[in-house]
């Protein structure tokens, strides 16, 4: 009855903690991520598609809360 479960999520040793010290880097398959996930040495496409894929995002979202806006607005004038 007093037997101790280890639970290997909780004990982390000094070996794990110190690899880690550096996990922004490494977490983005290679190479560090700048502004809007751009890894450094990217090609010109790909830099080009991560920018108009954000900007386009930022339009939908903009016209969804105008379209809400005034939606909420004619509702309830």
């Amino acid at each position: 009855m007093s037997e101790k479960t280890v639970i290997p999520l909780l004990n982390k040793t000094d070996e794990e903690s110190e690899s880690n010290s550096n996990a922004s880097c490494s977490s983005c398959g290679g190479g560090c991520c700048g502004g809007l996930g751009i890894k450094a040495g990217s090609e010109k496409d790909v830099v080009f598609r991560n920018v108009f894929l954000y900007l386009a995002m930022g339009a939908i979202i903009f016209a969804v809360a105008y379209l809400a806006m005034k939606l909420l607005s004619w509702i309830n004038p």
